[in-house]
Order: C-alpha cells, then structure tokens, then sequence
C-alpha cells in the first residue's frame, strides 16, 4: 500500500502563497491574498452604500483602492455609477497617507472639471463610512482603447492622426487648470458608445503645476508611457504629451512601449521603420516623445496646433490625389469608348464590304445563266439611254435643216431686192 506524499504548507505572511503538494506530479499553487481578496469583494457586493449606492460587481483594483459598478437607487431608472473604494493596499502609513491624498484630489478634480466638460466624467458623491473613504462618479458606458490598439495589429495613419486629436482635445481643457493627469494610456482612454468620443477617466494620479514645488513629488504613472522626468518626481505638462504621443506610436507599430528601442546616444525612441507613416506625421510623433520636455510640445493644445495642420495637409493631399484619381478615371473611360467606338465602326464596315463583295460576286455569277433583276435593270438602263441619243440626234437634224431653210429663203429676199433696185 503506497503512502501519499507529505502536504507541505508554508505561510510566511498574510500576502504569502500557500503551495499544496499532493503528488510529485501536481503542484497547484494558492494565493492567499487573493483568497482573501474575492472572500471580500465576494461580501461587498450587494453591499449598499449611504442607503443609495448599491455596489453590483467590481470593475478592477488598484494600490490605492477598488474599483466597483453599482446603481444609484435613488434616481429614476437606477443608472449606473463608478464606486471607488480607497483601500491601499501596502501597510506603510506613508505610503497610506500620500493615497489618500491623491484621492482626495481627484474628488476634487473630477468635481472642477466634471462639471465642465463632457469628456471628463462627473462626480456625485465624496464621503467616508465605516472609516473607509468612498468617490462616486459617473459610468462611461463605453470601451477602453486597448480594444482598439491591439498588440500586433498596425492601425492607418489617418485613423491614428484622428484619435491623438480627440485625446489632445480633452486633454487641452485639463492643461488649461494647471492639472497633470500623470498616467495618460490606453486603458484610461474609454471610447464612450453613444457618441464615439474619448472620455479620459481615473484622475486619481493627477498634479497640480502650483503645488509642485521646489522638492520632488511622489513617481505615479505606468512604464512606457512615463517619460524620464516623471520618472524622477518632476513631472510637467509636457509629460502627459509623450504618453499620449506613446499611444500613437503603439497605434502605427503595433508593438508596446517596451518592446520600442531607444538609440543609446539620444534616448529617443526608434520606431519608425515599423510603421507606414508620411514625414510629416513622424516628425510631429517624434517631437511629442523627445527625451528633453524642454524639446517636445509644451501643451495639449500646442501639440494640438500641429496635429490640425498635418491633418489639413493630410486632407488636402488625398483631396488632390481623389480629384487625379476622377481625371484619369474619365480619361480612362473616354480612351475606352473612342477605342470601341473605332473597333465598332472598322467592323461595320468590313461588314458592308463583305456584303457587297458577296453581292457582287453572286451577281456575276448568276448573269450568264439566267435574266436576274440586277441584270434587267442594268439592259433597260443602257436601252433608255440608247433612245435618249437617238432622240437627241434626230431633234439636232431636224432643227438643223429648218435653220437651212430659213438662211436660204432669206437670201432669196436679199437677192429679190437688190435686183428691183
């Protein structure tokens, strides 16, 4: 009888895997933070919150906090809303109290600009309960830009040049408050169903240009589409313009930041010869994600200028090139007709030609045996023509011995007289 091997178990945090052995084969590994994790978000949902906010399922997580859909039961029809519920995740209460600082200003945020643009999603409600600190804010029915850029999958130029315009439009309004939003990338980017516009959500990053400071701030953003003085704690405006002009480099390559070179030299980024894109658009991408911010577009709405000027090229171009494409196209059809039309007309006419050769030739061939009708009226042609001249012959005659007669009888007269005289 064979004994079962020994179940091993091993626990050295809260957050530690639990592995389980059962046989030398098998090795089925357990995280007990994440059996933790779903025994709560499994007990909070369907957990009202206010006696209002009634959370359905969750929608992600984060460092700081959940993310959960619920329906708001006071409003007529119940519509749905974005719960977020501040709960850090690491222990250290620096860590803690530098969270619920950001999340404390993305209350206010989303209450400054939700409010003012339609891009930008609304804030309801801001309060703690039970010692835990909840935001309410609206549901963005809608998809995120990772279904659009797919990783191996190159988009067209103009279909690229038009997102970055419609991220940069919103974007513009957030620059013009001083506000940085620090984490600008696809799953951010919601493409809301109902009017196709882009709708940037999860502020819970975002700086303002008059607290900064002299001192570093804390680094907040996502490898990739973090630029180096981000990366050090000195974020700018034009920090969020190389995120931005990361995603429209991800969106002609095909490939994610990480898997771009850099040139060792400059510590620009190497992408172009993956991607079909015109001069100008690649220069302007470029500029957006220069390593020096001194060097890149200033602003949402500085980089924005420049996208619209490339776009009218764009357009004015591919107008021009539709407007050649007509011409030739007509062109194209005139030539065509002229050319059947010489086709047609050369073989109506070896048509005629060959009708009457073979006319002729069974004419001719048909005269000797017999009258044909051809034949009969070539005779009675020729014998009215006969009687023509002898008429014509006769009449001359006839009135040239008249004339003989008169010129006689008048010389008559003139002798007759000439001799009375």
């Amino acid at each position: 009888m064979s004994q079962k091997p020994p179940i091993k178990k091993t626990f050295r945090s809260s957050f530690e895997t639990v592995k389980v052995l059962e046989s030398p084969e098998s090795g089925r590994s357990y995280s007990l933070k994440s059996a933790i994790g779903n025994r709560y978000h499994q007990g909070f949902v369907r957990k009202t919150l206010r006696n209002r906010f009634q959370i359905i399922k969750q929608l992600g997580s984060g460092g700081s906090g959940d993310t959960y859909l619920a329906v708001d039961l006071d409003l007529p029809g119940r519509p749905h809303c974005v719960v977020k519920h501040f709960h850090p995740k690491d222990p250290n209460p620096t860590v803690g109290a530098i969270a619920k600082k950001l999340f404390a200003r993305e209350a206010e945020v989303l209450y400054q600009l939700g409010n003012d643009h339609e891009q930008i999603p609304r804030l309801f409600a801001h309060f703690d309960e039970d010692g835990d600190f909840y935001l309410v804010q609206e549901y963005i029915d809608g998809h995120s830009l990772t279904q659009e850029i797919i990783p191996g999958q190159r988009l067209r130029e103009n279909t690229v040049l038009n997102l970055l315009k419609d991220i940069l439009e919103v974007l513009a309004f957030v620059h013009e408050h001083n506000i940085i939003h620090r984490d600008i990338k696809p799953q951010n980017l919601m493409r809301r169903h109902s009017d196709g516009k882009i709708v940037l959500i999860d502020f819970g990053s975002i700086k303002k240009i008059g607290a900064l400071g002299a001192g570093l701030t804390v680094v907040v953003g996502t490898p990739g589409y973090m630029p180096s003085e981000q990366a050090k704690g000195k974020p700018k405006l034009s920090s969020d313009i190389y995120a931005v002009g990361m995603i429209g480099i991800q969106a002609l390559t095909g490939l994610i930041p990480s898997q771009l070179q850099e040139d060792p030299n400059t510590g620009e980024v190497i992408w172009r010869h993956h991607a079909q894109v015109s001069d100008a658009f690649a220069d302007i991408l470029d500029k957006m994600v220069c390593d020096r911010h001194s060097q890149r577009y200033q602003s949402a709405a500085e980089a924005l200028e420049a996208l619209n000027s490339d776009l009218v090229g764009l357009q004015s171009s591919q107008s021009g090139g539709l407007k050649q494409n007509i011409v030739d196209s007509y062109f194209l059809a005139y030539r065509n007709f002229i050319l059947l039309l010489g086709i047609g007309l050369g073989a109506s006419t070896s048509l005629i030609v060959i009708i009457l050769i073979y006319t002729f030739l069974n004419a001719s061939t048909s005269l000797p045996q017999q009258p044909t009708q051809l034949k009969n009226i070539i005779e009675k042609f020729i014998h009215q023509s006969h009687l023509t001249n002898i008429n014509t012959l006769t009449t001359q005659t006839e009135s040239n011995q008249s004339n003989c007669t008169v010129a006689k009888t008048t010389q008559q007269i003139k002798f007759n007289c000439i001799t009375n005289n």
